[in-house]
């Protein structure tokens, strides 16, 4: 298993509207990949508090997480515990020259899965880290066609 996955996209928004639309939950939701994805513990996007995420696929896991830093709209750390493995995933929201925003998401994987192989353990992560940061970027999108539509 690599211990590190990593995903960037280039979205066509400023870092406060990519910041806001990666806190919105609900994007993650009713597409057959997460069932749940709740707070669980203390107020949304506040240093120490717990989300709880539910996937069904690539693979049925839970995942407890807790928030452990935010800056808005520069950067957000989370510890994920699920399967076995912790994973530390930071997000960064860097503007770009062109007045959208690069969001590289980045998470290192700790310990060993005794429910998935390696391999499907890094498959796994891929998947979930590039899913979260492409439906986050498809929220900037349709705002920013709305925006300028």
């Amino acid at each position: 298993m690599r211990p590190r996955v990593e995903y960037s996209v280039t979205v066509p928004v400023p870092a406060s509207v990519a910041f806001e639309a990666f806190q919105d939950l609900e994007r993650l939701l009713h597409r057959g990949i997460y069932e749940e994805a709740v707070w669980v513990e203390g107020l949304p996007w506040q240093v120490g508090s717990r989300l709880r995420y539910v996937i069904v696929q690539p693979v049925r896991a839970t995942v407890s997480a807790v928030l452990s830093s935010i800056n808005p709209p520069h950067a957000i750390a989370l510890i994920n515990h699920a399967l076995g493995v912790t994973a530390d995933q930071h997000v960064y929201f860097v503007p770009d020259l062109k007045g959208g925003t690069l969001v590289r998401m980045t998470m290192e994987l700790v310990g060993k899965s005794f429910e998935l192989s390696e391999s499907a353990l890094d498959d796994a992560a891929n998947f979930i880290v590039k899913d979260a940061l492409d439906t986050m970027a498809a929220l900037c999108r349709r705002h920013a066609s709305s925006a300028s539509g």
